[in-house]
């Protein structure tokens, strides 16, 4: 430390020490840190392990810190209601239904679906469909099959496959629609469908039915219901 005289005034300055001559360890240690973190090259580690060898001290420091260390990583967390509360809501926890129902019966249309596909996957022919257009909604169906089957299984799979069933669904209602408007088709020839929609629909019930709470917040009654609950607005 030192001081030098300008115009009157004194300015202290203090001479930057190497510590690592006061301290021979010292750098060692700060080795000893970075290394906690996975922070070290190869070189330093092997440079690190061979001091160690040697030096008690810092050995006592490596494990005093390591210590302190597990004990941060490890502490218990503590809850946060909020993050439990978002993530609850967004989470979509299988609906089986009084019971249990659910399940056999997606088994039970995983199972129809399946026999009703094997003719034209395997065979080619469906009501007159060319053979290869026969193959294709084989394979579909089997598809289809092969995933209410599957949610039967697992049930919180559900919201998962909803999209791909509900397009499915939605096609088939259209399709169906059409063939019998245009008299292609009657009710009863469209009733080898029936299978495919009550699995969809149970798919739906088993995912939560979502979209349904909305759907009626937005019907006429429950508007007036809630208005009247509000009591009358001055």
């Amino acid at each position: 430390m030192g001081t030098k005289s300008s115009l009157g005034s004194t300015v202290t300055f203090v001479e930057r020490t190497d510590l690592s001559a006061v301290d021979p360890c010292s750098a060692f240690r700060e080795l000893a840190s970075a290394s906690l973190d996975d922070e070290l090259t190869a070189a330093e580690q092997d440079r690190l392990d061979q001091h160690l060898e040697t030096c008690a001290g810092c050995r006592s420091f490596v494990d005093r810190s390591a210590g302190l260390n597990r004990r941060l990583r490890v502490h218990a967390s503590t809850p946060d209601p909020v993050f439990v509360a978002t993530v609850m809501a967004d989470a979509r926890p299988a609906r089986l239904g009084r019971g249990g129902w659910a399940r056999p019966v997606l088994a039970w249309c995983a199972l129809v679906i399946f026999v009703q596909s094997i003719g034209p996957l395997v065979f080619g022919s469906a009501d007159g469909a060319s053979e290869h257009l026969a193959r294709h909604l084989g394979a579909s169906g089997l598809a289809l099959a092969v995933g209410l089957a599957y949610v039967a299984w697992r049930p919180h799979r559900a919201y998962g496959l909803l999209p791909f069933v509900g397009a499915l669904f939605a096609a088939t209602v259209v399709a169906m629609v059409a063939d019998m408007l245009a008299g292609h088709r009657t009710a009863f020839a469209e009733a080898t469908h029936v299978a495919e929609l009550i699995g969809i629909i149970v798919l739906w019930i088993v995912a939560g039915s979502p979209g349904w709470d909305e759907f009626v917040s937005h019907l006429p009654h429950r508007r007036s219901r809630r208005s009247g609950a509000l009591g009358p607005t001055k």
